[in-house]
């Protein structure tokens, strides 16, 4: 479906619910990375991709009572009432209701909302449902409200609801990638000071990412702890952020005490992988991207253990069945693998996967 056509279909499912047309729709889609995990909260670098099939679609009119946001999940086929003025309940919903008080919050006062949402993106699989539904409320709102906001703003908004609002200490790959990327084309970012590059794809090759069919709940996980022990290493090194560092510093990193020299460590890493990658995507080497993705599974693994064992083993085994590289992709402890192929193996390459393994999911090659 092309994204007018999923914008037809939210309208569409919209008007049946409320029995009234919306007044604007909008489409945000999920990202999947590529290199560079949890260094965004360390202001270092990632490489994401927006997906051009996954994402969620959001519409909204303004006939509910003042101040109410009447939500309907035609996806989850679940429903839900929230005041503007309320806190966050550990329900979809508060993403939805965290972005429309970050940017419309007087306007709902008046007003009042009714909101319809589809999403295309699976749930617990590391491709940012969340940021995906976070972008495009605020695109939603920005169209209905006639707001001046720019993609680099829209997805400075959408992280700031997921830290404060939601609770969740997220860096802000996933809401850039959502908000600024384009749909199939690599995003070199520096998440410390936002610039960006598009990355050229790889000719003759191209990524598949594999639900390894073990959810994962960030808000519930390691992923604070890291954020914390991270913040701790660079306490007793003396730098404002892991991004800081270069491989230089490895040797007082490896002085550190258990675990955050190791934690420290994978930021370093993945931080040269990444920026290697995008140089490998410039110059068309695949067999080097190849590479710095099985190196980084490695850092993921060892230095901040956040795989599990069914990602580990999808991703050894996509490089046995025909793949030039496989990390698992996203915050981790468990979620999504991505994997680099040639493209006339990745018919073979998608078949022996899941017949390898029953919980294996094809999400997306791209």
């Amino acid at each position: 479906m092309s994204e007018a056509d999923r914008l037809l279909s939210v309208k569409a499912a919209h008007e049946e619910r409320f029995g009234a047309a919306p007044e604007v729709a909008a489409w945000a889609p999920g990202r999947v990375n590529l290199l560079g995990e949890h260094t965004d909260y360390n202001g270092g670098f990632v490489l994401p991709i927006a997906l051009r099939d996954l994402g969620v679609a959001i519409a909204v009119a303004q006939d509910a009572e003042p101040g109410v946001i009447e939500l309907y999940s035609a996806t989850l086929q679940d429903s839900d009432t929230r005041a503007i003025d309320e806190e966050a309940a550990g329900r979809w919903s508060d993403y939805v209701l965290g972005c429309f008080k970050k940017v419309a919050v007087d306007r709902v006062a008046r007003s009042g909302l009714r909101v319809t949402l589809m999403t295309t993106l699976p749930l617990g699989v590391g491709l940012s449902s969340s940021a995906a539904l976070e972008v495009a409320a605020i695109r939603a709102a920005v169209r209905l409200f006639d707001l001046q906001m720019s993609p680099v703003e829209m997805a400075v908004a959408a992280r700031q609801v997921e830290n404060v609002f939601v609770g969740m200490p997220c860096g802000i790959m996933d809401q850039f990638a959502s908000s600024v990327g384009d749909p199939g084309t690599a995003l070199f970012l520096d998440t410390r000071t936002l610039e960006f590059t598009s990355a050229p794809a790889l000719p003759g090759f191209s990524f598949v990412v594999i639900d390894s069919g073990v959810s994962h709940q960030l808000t519930d996980s390691g992923y604070a702890t890291r954020v914390a022990e991270c913040k701790a290493a660079c306490e007793a090194l003396g730098v404002e952020m892991l991004s800081d560092l270069t491989d230089a510093d490895l040797p007082r990193i490896d002085a550190l005490p258990e675990p955050l020299n190791r934690r420290a460590r994978h930021v370093v890493t993945d931080n040269r992988l990444t920026q290697e990658g995008l140089a490998a995507l410039q110059s068309g080497d695949a067999e080097a991207f190849g590479r710095l993705m099985v190196e980084s599974h490695a850092t993921e693994k060892d230095n901040y253990e956040i795989t599990v064992p069914e990602t580990d083993a999808l991703a050894a085994a996509a490089l046995e069945e025909g793949a030039i590289g496989a990390r698992q992709t996203g915050g981790g402890f468990g979620g999504a693998v991505v994997a680099l192929a040639p493209d006339e193996k990745i018919d073979d390459l998608c078949t022996a996967l899941t017949t390898r393994y029953s919980d294996a999911r094809i999400l997306a090659v791209t």
